[in-house]
């Protein structure tokens, strides 16, 4: 059986049957008219949604004030009672933790209280033990001193007393001497043998009793000092050669008087020298005793400085020492981070070469693929053009869109990949979706070309 074919196609013309056109205008009519009737269609339905959608979200917008309303009363309702009951809590908690708060002011003011009497009661007990210490160790400080200062007034006085006695003696002498002379020149004047007689022993007897005072009182300032020892024993014998002149020369009283008060002067002016030196001696001793201080403080202090600069020093050396170990141990460490960021800049070296090496490959396979994709599209271009076999361009199309779907798979991979080797954004979850759009639009481009040409 033959196909009878309504049309057949040339290469400048198209030929008709008898009849042809007039069913190629009606289905053509037919075809407009059902596309209108579509078209009607959604487009009604597009005004009818529209109206359905602006009634829904009025009624929404309704149904939600109204509930809003309903809501905001039973809301109102809710916080009020809330309100309430959350006043009345607080009250109740409030009052308690007033009572707690009275009940530890009240503990508070009482262990205060007692805790100020047991202080006060321990500061007394502590200022009177302070006192009682600080007089037992002042008077273990003042004791000595007390007893040398002591010992020198016993030993002062003991000088005065036996200097006082020699001066009381030295004028018994003077007026035991002033007597003999008196009673010398009364035996001059009148002189019978008997009388002459008992007053040379008178005289000889205040001589004799003179000359032991003389020598006691002589023994008494060598026992005293050795310098007041010195000088009473000069002033007794000083004292005791006049005595003796008056043994030889009783008939001389005038000049005996002046040698007596000359030895009286000189003896005074001796007892106030040596009481000028011993309190020179006292006063340099004093001093020598506050320098012996000072120093002894002094030293103290330097002992003190010492042992503190002691410590400093080891705990200096210490401390450099943790210094230094410190100092090694970073050296190490430099060392090692130097070492690290060697290793780091040949690592960045070979990744900057691998990143060259790959950004070329990409690029180059890049330009491959669409001078791939450029030739694909000329050929297929090219068989939709003089080719008329329906099916043929179907099977072009689709192995086009095959050959396209497999290049925006290797284009996903490759922006997978990226230009360096290193994953993108897009890359696997948005291979598919790429390929499907890629699809699409290859499809849809493809055929639109072919139908509206």
């Amino acid at each position: 059986d033959k196909v009878t074919r309504g049309f057949v196609c040339g290469k400048t013309r198209t030929y008709f049957r008898a009849g042809a056109l007039e069913l190629l205008e009606a289905e053509r009519l037919k075809s407009l008219g059902l596309h209108t009737v579509n078209m009607q269609r959604v487009i009604r339905g597009f005004v009818a949604r529209v109206k359905f959608l602006k009634l829904r979200k009025a009624a929404i917008i309704s149904q939600s004030r109204g509930r809003r309303v309903v809501a905001r009363k039973k809301f109102k309702r809710a916080r009020k009672a809330c309100i309430l009951i959350q006043c009345w809590l607080r009250c109740i908690h409030a009052g308690e933790e007033l009572v707690t708060l009275r009940r530890n002011r009240s503990a508070a003011m009482i262990q205060t209280h007692w805790r100020m009497a047991v202080a006060i009661t321990m500061l007394k007990k502590s200022v009177k033990s302070a006192a009682i210490i600080q007089a037992m160790v002042r008077g273990s400080i003042q004791r000595p001193i007390f007893r040398k200062q002591l010992k020198e007034a016993r030993e002062e006085a003991k000088l005065e007393n036996q200097l006082k006695a020699l001066q009381r003696k030295l004028e018994e002498a003077e007026a035991r001497r002033i007597e003999a002379e008196q009673r010398a020149k009364e035996a001059a004047e009148n002189p019978p043998p008997a009388v002459n007689t008992t007053h040379q022993a008178n005289v000889s007897e205040t001589v004799a009793s003179a000359q032991p005072a003389q020598q006691t009182e002589t023994s008494s300032l060598t026992t005293a000092s050795t310098a007041s020892g010195a000088a009473a024993s000069t002033a007794a014998k000083m004292a005791a050669a006049p005595v003796e002149e008056k043994k030889n020369e009783v008939v001389v009283p005038g000049q005996l008087t002046a040698q007596q008060q000359t030895l009286m002067d000189e003896s005074g002016k001796m007892l106030e020298y040596l009481r000028k030196e011993v309190f020179k001696l006292r006063s340099q001793n004093s001093q020598l005793r506050k320098d012996f201080d000072l120093l002894k403080e002094n030293n103290q202090r330097l002992m003190d400085a010492n042992a503190s600069a002691g410590a400093s020093f080891a705990a200096l050396n210490q401390h450099a020492k943790q210094l230094n170990k410190a100092l090694t141990v970073s050296k190490a460490e430099v060392a090692t981070s130097k070492q690290q960021v060697h290793k780091l800049n040949l690592a960045q070296v070979e990744l900057k070469e691998e990143l060259k090496m790959k950004t070329g490959t990409y690029i180059a396979e890049v330009h491959s693929r669409l001078q791939y994709q450029k030739t694909m599209g000329r050929i297929v271009d090219t068989i939709q053009e003089r080719c008329r076999d329906s099916r043929l361009i179907e099977d072009v199309l689709a192995m086009s869109d095959e050959c396209e779907m497999e290049f925006a798979a290797g284009g996903g991979d490759m922006h997978e990949m990226g230009p360096a080797g290193m994953a993108e954004p897009g890359g696997v979850g948005g291979s598919p979706s790429r390929a499907e759009s890629a699809k699409d639009k290859s499809i849809s481009a493809r055929f639109t070309s072919y139908l509206w040409g």
